[in-house]
């Protein structure tokens, strides 16, 4: 696994190093689209909704483990934060320690994730899946998803899904639930289901995932004033 996701990481950091090669060069720059993050319930089917949306977009998605991974085993914050000209490494930095100034947790590993999450907003083109990314974005058109669903519902998708009891489906439902919960106020002290903290709150029991993400693009275009459609894109919003 470690192996897998040292080699994700090195093609991405050569993909930003050629994009910024190019954006030096070309007139006019690339156009860099702000980020979307995606927080979700456990079973909400948020998952799948990033997935959805990287395919149309052409994004990068970034799930909850490979940050982790990234910011915990692999010590990987700082080659990513030099994929970034020095003004953005400033920018990433005095983040950095805005948060650290009143956290007391585990300090090196919210400084490698924070480091992480800021400098895939400063390539931008990207979906970031979980780890309280929302409450780490500063760019003011990054785009915050929520992604809910009734508990029954959960547990019942859930059950199915993995051939498990409904007892169980809810037992791992509530656990991680709530250490989804506790991460995010332990570490950014903020109530993960405080609908503020979002752009977007969406219901996957009432919509399917399709639905979600023409819904989810929709308001990206409201917000950032780009098309989710441009050249060399697939058009998504026939």
């Amino acid at each position: 696994m470690a192996k897998k996701i040292s080699r994700i990481i090195e093609n991405q950091i050569k993909a930003w190093k050629r994009q910024s090669t190019q954006t030096r060069i070309s007139i006019p720059s690339i156009n860099r689209f702000p980020v979307i993050t995606v927080s979700r319930e456990f079973g909400a089917q948020g998952a799948a909704l990033a997935e959805l949306l990287g395919e149309k977009l052409d994004f990068k998605v970034w799930d909850k483990e490979l940050l982790q991974a990234i910011s915990k085993e692999l010590g990987s914050d700082q080659k990513f934060l030099e994929t970034l000209d020095e003004r953005s490494q400033q920018m990433v930095e005095n983040t950095v320690a805005g948060y650290l100034q009143n956290i007391h947790t585990n300090e090196n590993y919210l400084r490698s994730l924070v480091r992480v999450v800021k400098t895939i907003e400063e390539h931008g083109s990207s979906i970031i899946v979980g780890r309280g990314a929302n409450y780490i974005c500063r760019n003011p058109l990054s785009f915050h998803v929520r992604v809910v669903c009734p508990y029954d519902k959960r547990i019942a998708l859930y059950a199915e899904r993995m051939n498990l009891k409904r007892f169980e489906a809810r037992r791992i439902i509530d656990r991680k639930d709530t250490e989804r919960a506790e991460f995010i106020e332990r570490n950014f002290y903020k109530d993960v289901s405080a609908s503020s903290g979002y752009d977007l709150v969406i219901n996957s029991g009432t919509f399917t995932p399709e639905q979600m993400m023409r819904i989810v693009l929709d308001g990206y275009e409201s917000k950032t004033g780009r098309p989710a459609a441009v050249p060399g894109r697939e058009k998504v919003l026939q």
